[in-house]
């Protein structure tokens, strides 16, 4: 026999207490809540946004910590940086100053590939969890075979992944001066 234990920490769909809705201005519901000075609302947000953004970023996370640890344990072990250990400057500028600067590179790029891992499990997530977005959207177009819908869907993602490779791939000549675009 099992034995099911609810305990009601955090809400399980939806975006906001049906009981109290929040006013929607921007639709974007915390920083609705924010400007209507509603503290209740906020926090009633915030615990409906835990478990969608927890299922949605644990892979990315994970991936994206495991390259940084690699990347800085690579650059920490190259020349120029026992050269400023050498020259006197402290740990922390030498980790924050040469060894993340350099290692932020790789970072970036996994970052940016992610998105699109992101971008696709939105569709399910918003779907467990019920939420309103484009990929519940996308998804209950599917069950209705709309496919002028399923299309556009698609194509809004895929906009927005190629968006934001670009801000990457701008992001590195801002952050390391060697690379230029021309």
């Amino acid at each position: 026999m099992a034995v099911c234990i609810n305990l009601d920490i955090l809400p399980t769909s939806g975006r906001e207490e049906v009981r109290n809705p929040v006013d929607a201005i921007t639709n974007f519901y915390i920083i609705d809540t924010l400007i209507q000075g509603r503290t209740d609302q906020f926090v009633d947000v915030l615990k409906h946004l835990v478990l969608p953004a927890m299922a949605l970023a644990t892979i990315p996370m994970a991936i994206i910590a495991r390259i940084t640890r690699s990347t800085m344990l690579e650059v920490m072990r190259s020349d120029f940086i026992r050269t400023a250990r050498a020259k006197g400057l402290s740990m922390f500028w030498v980790v924050y100053k040469h060894s993340l600067k350099n290692a932020i590179i790789p970072v970036l790029t996994i970052i940016g590939l992610q998105t699109g891992l992101l971008l696709g499990g939105a569709i399910l997530t918003e779907t467990i969890f019920s939420w309103p977005g484009i990929g519940r959207y996308i998804y209950e177009a599917i069950n209705y075979r709309d496919y002028p819908v399923i299309q556009s869907g698609i194509l809004i993602i895929a906009l927005i992944f190629v968006l934001i490779n670009l801000v990457v791939d701008l992001l590195y000549a801002a952050i390391d001066p060697r690379i230029k675009y021309r």
